[in-house]
């Protein structure tokens, strides 16, 4: 049996990831907008930023940055449609990009992915295929899991961190006075942080330049571990309301992994 989230799309496309994906700018001269897409376009695409703004979210890049590994067992959940299917996970995970995931279902293994940093592989423990890899770096995760997620940004999920995307500009709404805008010249995508009111972050969200949702990150049931704050569950959603939810039963941060941990056998 293959997961939902490899039967989405055929695992044989993991030789795609070996050219890549491109990504086209393209620029508009004239654009008419309305509402309030209007405003936080308009600093986007001025030079105005808030030095206040910049420091919110470099706080909240910076969240859990002390963490550079881990390992645990949890729950991950895949919703679509009328379709949901449940795993138990176990995996140990490496920033910025090394981690090995075991899916399991009824305390049997299903699926494990694991990334040396170089190499992905995606390996069955059913037959359902024979063992894939690509080389890779940071994969983008939208075609094996249909969440537009890349797999530095699930480490960081797997760490207790909000995933790290460039910015040149910030900006708070005085009407929202919780919530961080951001974005990076030359791309239409608009980032949005919530905070709580001790500034733990509660929400971070890509958003397309009509404000559409690209990728939504929710974080919740927030616990302490060794000093650090971490969420017990985090809801990754994107604007088609395709959903996989991670909880973090149990979590050991900074805790030594060996670097064969995320070798697979086979190619």
């Amino acid at each position: 049996m293959i997961p939902a989230y490899l039967s989405f799309r055929q695992v044989k496309d993991l030789d795609l990831w070996r050219s890549g994906v491109g990504v086209v700018t393209i620029f508009l001269f004239t654009v008419i907008l309305t509402g309030p897409g209007c405003v936080l376009l308009g600093l986007q695409s001025g030079k105005q930023t808030n030095t206040h703004a910049e420091d919110i979210i470099n706080r909240i890049q910076a969240f859990n940055g002390q963490i550079s590994t881990s390992k645990g067992t949890g729950e991950l959940t895949l919703i679509q449609g009328g379709r949901k299917e449940k795993y138990k996970i176990i995996w140990a995970a490496q920033s910025p990009n090394r981690v090995r995931m075991t899916l399991l279902m009824s305390g049997h293994p299903v699926e494990t992915i694991a990334s040396t940093g170089q190499w992905v592989t995606f390996a069955s423990h059913t037959g359902a295929h024979e063992p894939h890899s690509a080389v890779s770096k940071d994969p983008d995760l939208d075609s094996y899991i249909n969440i537009p997620l890349r797999l530095s940004e699930l480490v960081s999920l797997l760490l207790g961190k909000v995933p790290k995307r460039p910015f040149d500009r910030a900006w708070i709404l005085p009407e929202k006075p919780n919530t961080v805008f951001a974005s990076q010249s030359f791309s239409s995508e608009i980032q949005e942080c919530l905070t709580n009111e001790t500034g733990i972050p509660t929400r971070y969200r890509v958003l397309d330049k009509k404000m559409n949702l690209i990728l939504g990150i929710w974080y919740s049931q927030f616990f302490k571990r060794d000093n650090f704050i971490l969420p017990g569950v985090i809801t990754i959603k994107d604007g088609n309301q395709r959903i996989m939810k991670i909880a973090l039963n149990d979590i050991i941060p900074n805790i030594h992994i060996k670097e064969s941990v995320f070798r697979l056998t086979g190619s």
